[in-house]
């Protein structure tokens, strides 16, 4: 005979992490690269990842094919004095606009890489050991560290102000 107290249903606790939308994630990933005093959930930080990874890989395949026209010349001094001369303007634009938009995109990964810090309760400055060999171990690891649900000294979420 079995008794009853033992077979209560189990109720997961309420968790006080908020889940933001796709939309609020890209706004605050596009819109608040250099807005470090806040947190990031884990959800937001790795999704942004994901955008910023898919854009860099578009990125590098226009220039790729805005490239290849010029790669099929030999590189005799002749030839290279030519190619050099090819090059548009067109060209040069295009990289310079790439290259900003490729630059931009990094300073968003790193604003929600520290704000992923903050959120598990370590200071935003451990990202610099990312200049330290085999120190991205520990960054990984950090940001994989689940939300801290208490007050931290980081204030709140971007998405939710």
């Amino acid at each position: 005979m079995e008794k009853e107290y033992y077979k209560q249903p189990y109720h997961e606790p309420e968790s006080q992490v908020p889940n933001p939308s796709f939309s609020e994630i890209m706004k605050d990933f596009f819109f608040a690269p250099f807005k470090w005093n806040a947190r990031s959930t884990r959800k937001e930080f790795w999704i942004s990842y994901a955008v910023q990874v898919v854009i860099s890989i578009i990125i590098g395949t226009i220039e790729l094919l805005a490239i290849l026209p010029y790669s099929s010349i030999d590189t005799n001094d002749t030839e290279w004095n030519e190619l050099v001369s090819s090059i548009t303007i067109t060209f040069i634009i295009i990289n310079i606009i790439l290259s900003i938009l490729l630059l931009w995109l990094k300073f968003n990964l790193l604003g929600a890489a520290i704000r992923r810090l903050h959120d598990t309760n370590h200071e935003g400055w451990w990202i610099l050991l990312y200049l330290v060999p085999f120190g991205w171990i520990f960054i990984i690891y950090f940001i994989i560290l689940p939300t801290v649900e208490e007050p931290v000294r980081w204030g709140n979420y971007l998405f939710t102000k």
